[in-house]
C-alpha cells in the first residue's frame, strides 16, 4: 500500500520546491509518484519522468489556470474546488495504475478544503465542525438531510462530494507543514518576478496559515495523521528536504515494524 505524503504551506513557503527535491531523493527508496501542477513518476533506475496520459490531468490543469485569473472570491473558490476534485481523480488513477511506494502531493485536497472553509467562514467552521466536515469529505459519515442546506450555503463543495457522491477525499499518512513568517513569504513571492495574485498579501497568507495549522493539529489529534511542522523562515531548502527525508524514513520504519 502506498504511503501518502502531503506538503502543506502558504505561497512563498517553498512548498513546491521542497516537494520536487524530496521527490528526487525519495526515489532512491523505491517507486515514487508526485502530483502537483503535473504528474511525475520516479525510481532509482529511470529517474524522474513526467506523465501526461493520466485521466483528468488536462481538466485539472485547465481549472488551475482559470482560478489564477479570477479576482472574484466566489469564482475563485468554485474553480479551485473543481481543480481539487480533479486532483483527487488524478491521484486515484496514479495509485491504481502504478501502486508507488510513496505518493507525494503538493498540497492536499482534504486539508486545503477544510482550511479554506475555516479561513472564509471562521464563525461556522471551528474545530468541532471541521472534524465533522472531514468525516463527510472522506465518506466516513453520510451527511444528514437536515444539514445539507447549511453546507449548500457555506461550502457547497462538501455537499457535492458527500451528498451527491462526486468524490471521496483521502487523509494523508504524513503531512509536512512548512511554517513561515507571512512577511518573508510575501518577499519571496515578489522575488519571483511574476504577477502578484490578489490573495498574496501578508494578512491573507497569515490567516490562511493559521487555518492550515488548526486543520493539521486536528488531523494529528483526531485521525492519527503524522504531522511534522517545520519552520522555514531561515532554513535553506536543502536542510528542509534533509529533515523531510529523515522523517519519512523513520515513519516508514515504524510502518514496516507494524
Amino acid at each position: 500500500m502506498s504511503t501518502h505524503i502531503a506538503f502543506i504551506g502558504i505561497d512563498g513557503s517553498g512548498k513546491s520546491t521542497c516537494f520536487q527535491k524530496a521527490l528526487r531523493v525519495l526515489c532512491e527508496e523505491g517507486l515514487v509518484a508526485g502530483i502537483a501542477d503535473g504528474v511525475w513518476l520516479a525510481d532509482k533506475d529511470k529517474g524522474l519522468v513526467g506523465l501526461t496520459e493520466i485521466p483528468w490531468l488536462s481538466t485539472k490543469t485547465f481549472f488551475a489556470r482559470l482560478a489564477q485569473k479570477y479576482e472574484h472570491k466566489t469564482l475563485y473558490q468554485v474553480t479551485k474546488f473543481a481543480e481539487l476534485l480533479c486532483r483527487v481523480k488524478v491521484q486515484n488513477a496514479v495509485l491504481n495504475t502504478y501502486n508507488p511506494k510513496f505518493i507525494l502531493t503538493d498540497g492536499s485536497p482534504l486539508i486545503n478544503m477544510i482550511g479554506w472553509s475555516s479561513f472564509y467562514h471562521p464563525r461556522y467552521f471551528e474545530a468541532k465542525q471541521c472534524i465533522k466536515l472531514i468525516n463527510y469529505l472522506c465518506h466516513d459519515r453520510k451527511m444528514p438531510l437536515l444539514e445539507m442546506g447549511f453546507y449548500i450555503r457555506h461550502i457547497p463543495g462538501a455537499f457535492l462530494i458527500n451528498g451527491l457522491n462526486l468524490g471521496k477525499l483521502s487523509r494523508p499518512d504524513i503531512v509536512f507543514l512548512l511554517h513561515i513568517n507571512p512577511e518573508i513569504a510575501v518577499s519571496r513571492i515578489l522575488e519571483r518576478g511574476k504577477e502578484r495574485q490578489i490573495h498574496e498579501t501578508q494578512t491573507f497568507l497569515g490567516n490562511l496559515q493559521k487555518a492550515y495549522v488548526m486543520v493539521c493539529d486536528l488531523m494529528s489529534s483526531e485521525f492519527g495523521t503524522q504531522v511534522f511542522r517545520i519552520s522555514v523562515d531561515n532554513l535553506p531548502v536543502a536542510d528542509t528536504v534533509t529533515t523531510i527525508v529523515k522523517h519519512v524514513e523513520s515513519s516508514q520504519e515504524r510502518i514496516d515494524v507494524k
